[in-house]
């Protein structure tokens, strides 16, 4: 199947360019390490609550406990992922820098957005530090001509649904949790989708 080419590409930021959720169960003391996807309850889904429920005994957290818990500081310190350097150059290369977007949504915490943004400062090209945009509704970017890379299934099929192209980041929580290499995988799909082999 081809489709259009590919214009403008999109990157998720909290597990796509980051380490979010390990690193996050480990400073909840929910993980015994803070970069590994391997502990991660499959079963608890796109779930991250349920999840440091299951990990850990002693105390139970409610989605106000835990998202209160995740402080500005955390959001900010966020180990990247092994691919995030690669992903982020390789859709420029693809597309021209000033095509290349973060796309994130935060919690409703000020300080989450305010972390975010450190983090895009700290660990980000200097060339992308401003060219983000901030909501759930990622579907509104949406063009034959645009890819997302997310790794959320829902944002994926939204996104297609509304006309655009996406590409799923392998994570315990979805339907590509039996790759082992993400890092492989998707430089592989980036390539294909670019050279229109898929």
């Amino acid at each position: 199947m081809t489709t259009q080419r590919i214009t403008r590409v999109f990157l998720d930021l909290d597990d796509v360019l980051n380490q979010f959720v390990p690193y996050v169960l480990w400073r909840l003391g929910c993980m015994e390490e803070p970069y590994s996807y391997e502990k991660y309850p499959k079963e608890s889904g796109w779930n991250i609550v349920d999840a440091a429920n299951r990990l850990q005994y002693y105390r139970k957290f409610t989605i106000e406990s835990f998202w209160g818990s995740v402080t500005r500081e955390m959001w900010a310190n966020v180990p990247k992922t092994d691919f995030c350097d690669e992903l982020i150059a390789c859709s420029a290369n693809y597309v021209g820098k000033e095509n290349v977007f973060i796309l994130t949504a935060p919690t409703l915490d000020p300080d989450c957005l305010a972390g975010k943004l450190e983090w895009i400062q700290r660990y980000c090209p200097s060339w992308i530090q401003r060219q983000y945009l901030i909501g759930p509704p990622k579907y509104l970017c949406a063009k034959p001509d645009t890819l997302l890379i997310d790794d959320r299934v829902e944002n994926v099929d939204c996104f297609r649904e509304a006309g655009g192209q996406g590409m799923l980041v392998p994570r315990p929580w979805n339907v590509l949790s039996d790759i082992t290499i993400p890092k492989s995988y998707l430089l592989t799909t980036l390539e294909s989708i670019f050279n229109n082999l898929i």
